[in-house]
């Protein structure tokens, strides 16, 4: 009697597992493939000048109008930097940096160097980027151009500029010759031109070179690391 009932539980054990996987529903969901498109950052730059190349004539203490811009081109926010070399010998350049002595003078404005704007210092601050002449107080360096040595200034622009945009100020302004300048014959007839610092300068013009350079902004705290990181410190390499 015993082998019965234990037969017979088996048995409606078997018939109760059957019928629970016959009406067994289950909770089920389908993923949805999602695709991530990743596009590449690009970064264009456009040097701007507004430069009447006719009228590009160098008389003693007049100024002619030499605004340098950058625009941004690409698709990404940049930072950027514009180096500006201007013949040695007409420029007092390295060590002392003391304008006065200058055979050919540049400027810039006040809203130019005001804090967010360029700045002409070896590093990054806040506030104004100008402090004046004096050692240190420039980013500079010196290099030779096809035969002729130029003293470079860098100026670096120190807020992002966004994609189609363009500085918000000018990296330059003004060039000039100094007030002092006259034109001379030396003893074989040729005209050179002659400041009361010394300076001789004995070419019918002068050339001054600029080069614009951008980096990504994204990933780096500030212009100068950006720049630094992508180019050198300037004097380490060549911008021409």
């Amino acid at each position: 009697m015993k082998k019965k009932v234990l037969a017979l539980s088996l048995a409606l054990g078997m018939f109760a597992l059957v019928l629970s996987a016959g009406t067994m529903a289950y909770f089920s969901d389908k993923t949805e493939v999602k695709t991530n498109t990743f596009t590449f950052g690009d970064v264009e730059i456009e040097l701007q000048e507004i430069f009447d190349a006719d009228k590009a004539v160098l008389m003693p203490g007049v100024d002619i109008n030499k605004d340098v811009f950058v625009k941004n081109t690409g698709t990404s926010d940049i930072y950027t930097r514009v180096h500006i070399a201007i013949p040695a010998a007409a420029d007092d350049g390295d060590p002392s940096f003391d304008a006065s002595h200058n055979f050919l003078h540049f400027n810039f404005t006040n809203d130019s160097i005001a804090d967010g704007q360029w700045s002409w210092l070896p590093e990054y601050t806040t506030g104004t980027g100008y402090r004046g002449n004096g050692t240190g107080n420039w980013n500079f360096y010196t290099t030779t151009i096809n035969g002729i040595d130029y003293n470079v200034y860098v100026v670096t622009y120190r807020s992002k500029v966004a994609k189609n945009q363009t500085t918000t100020t000018q990296a330059l302004d003004k060039v000039y010759l100094d007030r002092s300048v006259t034109a001379e014959k030396d003893a074989t007839g040729k005209v050179v031109y002659k400041d009361n610092k010394g300076n001789i300068y004995d070419k019918k013009s002068l050339d001054i070179l600029v080069v614009a350079e951008a980096t990504q902004a994204e990933g780096f705290t500030d212009a100068y690391a950006a720049l630094n990181a992508t180019f050198g410190n300037p004097g380490n390499y060549n911008a021409f």
